[in-house]
């Protein structure tokens, strides 16, 4: 099943099974971080100083959004910034799960949107650690 079904189908019935599906296809899927040269207080990716680009939702709460693929990006004032590929599981990583300004991530904000606040972002990062042992 595809990213993108797997997520409409946790989006119509939003049981505990369908969301395991979900954060357990994002594990190690591809996901889209858009760039953006603006600086704040979040702290930059990785060692090539990515900053990513960060959108609010209705409630002013400050989410990354990140893609399954370029066709998600769909609204023309991001579709010329820079773009980074990176595994989901290696973004859910300290500098979110500590960082006061970020809720989270939201997945294809444009079409599902589908948010992943830190509680999700730190199970996923603890989940992680205990496979690098």
């Amino acid at each position: 099943m595809e990213i993108k079904e797997i997520i409409n189908n946790f989006l119509k019935n939003q049981t505990n099974e369908n969301f395991s599906n979900v954060i357990e296809a994002l594990m190690d899927s591809n996901v889209i971080l858009v760039n953006t040269k603006l600086t704040g207080n979040l702290k930059r990716f990785g060692d090539n100083g990515v900053t990513p680009l960060v959108i609010s939702d209705s409630e002013k709460k400050n989410y990354i959004p990140l893609f399954t693929s370029n066709d998600e990006i769909t609204a023309e004032n991001i579709k010329n910034l820079d773009r980074t590929d990176y595994i989901f599981k290696d973004l859910c990583n300290e500098s979110i799960i500590e960082n006061t300004y970020i809720e989270g991530f939201v997945i294809n904000p444009f079409s599902e949107g589908l948010k992943l606040p830190k509680p999700v972002i730190e199970i996923v990062y603890n989940y992680k650690l205990e496979l690098d042992k």
